[in-house]
C-alpha cells in the first residue's frame, strides 16, 4: 500500500481554534485535488482509506462526501467536539462519508465528539478518562490532551500482533461493565469487534443492521499495548441475609506471575442461592492459573466485619472459552481478608 501523511501544521497550530476549525474545509479540497491526480493515474475510490485525528477526523469526512461517500474507508480518531457538536451531517463526519466509517472516542467530555459518527463508533473506557492519563491539571499539558491521544496509540496497538482488543456492542457503558454485553450472537468469525485496523471484519454485518450504527465499549490498561482480557466470575451465595460489595479477584499462574481485577465500579448484590456474574478485566492472560485469591468489601471503615459465604465460584475466559472453567466450593470470606486457594476443574456439562 502506498502511505501519504498530511502535513497541515501551518494551518492547524495555532491557540485560537477557531481559526483551525475553519480551514478544515480548505484543506479537505486540496486533499480531493490530490486524490483526483491518483484517479486519474488509476487509482479506485474503494481502495482509498483515510484516518484522521480529532480535526482530521471532520476533514477526511468533508472529502468522503466530495466523493459520494465512495471512498473505501474513514477512520476518525477522537474527532474534535468543539464547534462541530450538534452540526448537520454535511458539517462534520458521519456515516455516509465513505463506504465504512469507524470513530474511536476516547474523550467525550472535553476535546472530543461525544455522538456517535460511524457505522460503529469504540468508546474505550466510556470514551471519559483514560487510564494513565493525569487526572488533575497538576499533570502540565498532558491533563489536557492525553485522552484525546489516546485513541491513536489504541489505533496502533491494533497493528501489532500482539495486542487484539475486542469491545462489546452495548447501549451504554454502564451495561458492559455489568457484563450484559458480552456474546455478539453474530455468524461471523469474529465474536465481537476488533478495534482499529481490523474493524472492518465487521463492516458486511454492520451493513444488514437498522439502523446500521454500532456503539462499542471496552476497558483498557493504563501502558501499551493496552490489552485487558476479560472474564466472567459466577459466583453463587448462601448468605440468609443479602450483602452487597465489591470483589477483588487475584490470578497466579505455576510461574509466580499474578494480574488482579477490582469489581468495584458499583456494589454487586449477593442473596441467598442466587448467580452473581461479575466481568473481571486482568491486563495480563494467565493460560494455567494455579492459585486464585477473592477478597469481599462492603466499603464500610467501621462496625462489623461481614461474610459472604460462597457455595460455588467458576471462573471462565470469555477471550479463550475453549479453555476449562475453573470453580471452587464452599467458600466463606470474610470482609477485606484476602482468601486464597487452588481451583479446580469444573464438571463438563452433562447434555
Amino acid at each position: 500500500m502506498n502511505v501519504v501523511v498530511v502535513d497541515w501544521n501551518r494551518g492547524a497550530t495555532t491557540v485560537i481554534y477557531n481559526q483551525a476549525a475553519s480551514k478544515t474545509k480548505k484543506v479537505a479540497i486540496v486533499l480531493k485535488e490530490f486524490i483526483d491526480q491518483m484517479l486519474a493515474k488509476g487509482a479506485s475510490l474503494d481502495n482509498i482509506y483515510m484516518i484522521g485525528v480529532s480535526l482530521g477526523a471532520h476533514i477526511s469526512g468533508f472529502v468522503g462526501e466530495m466523493y459520494d461517500g465512495q471512498l473505501g474507508r474513514i477512520t476518525g480518531l477522537d474527532p474534535a467536539g468543539p464547534l462541530f457538536t450538534g452540526k448537520p451531517p454535511q458539517d462534520r463526519l458521519d456515516p455516509s462519508d465513505a463506504q465504512f466509517v469507524d470513530v474511536i472516542h476516547s474523550d467525550i467530555d472535553a476535546l472530543g465528539y461525544r455522538e456517535p459518527l460511524g457505522n460503529i463508533d469504540f468508546y474505550p473506557n466510556g470514551g471519559l478518562d483514560q487510564p494513565g492519563c493525569p487526572k488533575t491539571i497538576f499533570g502540565g499539558l498532558q491533563y489536557f490532551k492525553c485522552d484525546h491521544q489516546r485513541s491513536v496509540y489504541l489505533y496502533l496497538s491494533s497493528l501489532r500482533e500482539n495486542c487484539t482488543i475486542t469491545a462489546y456492542p452495548c447501549d451504554s457503558y454502564r451495561d458492559y461493565r455489568n457484563g450484559k454485553c458480552v456474546s455478539c450472537l453474530t455468524p461471523q468469525k469474529e465474536s465481537c469487534p476488533l478495534l482499529g485496523y481490523y474493524a472492518d471484519h465487521w463492516e458486511d454485518y454492520l451493513k444488514d443492521q437498522d439502523p446500521p450504527m454500532t456503539k462499542a465499549f471496552f476497558d483498557t490498561a493504563e501502558e501499551k499495548p493496552f490489552c485487558m482480557y476479560h472474564y466472567f466470575v459466577d459466583i453463587l451465595t448462601w448468605n440468609k441475609n443479602i450483602r452487597r460489595g465489591d470483589i477483588t479477584i487475584k490470578l497466579r499462574d505455576k510461574a509466580g506471575s499474578t494480574t488482579e481485577s477490582k469489581i468495584n465500579h458499583e456494589p454487586a448484590t449477593f442473596q441467598k442461592y442466587h448467580q452473581v456474574s461479575l466481568l473481571a478485566r486482568f491486563n495480563q492472560d494467565l493460560d494455567k492459573v494455579a492459585a486464585i485469591s477473592l477478597m469481599f468489601s462492603t466499603g464500610s471503615i467501621i462496625g462489623p466485619k461481614y461474610k459472604l459465604r460462597i457455595l460455588r465460584m467458576k471462573l471462565r475466559s470469555l477471550a479463550h472459552p475453549e479453555r476449562p472453567q475453573l470453580c471452587r466450593y464452599d467458600l466463606v470470606l470474610t470482609e477485606n481478608i484476602e482468601t486464597v486457594f487452588q481451583p479446580i476443574l469444573c464438571p463438563k456439562l452433562q447434555m
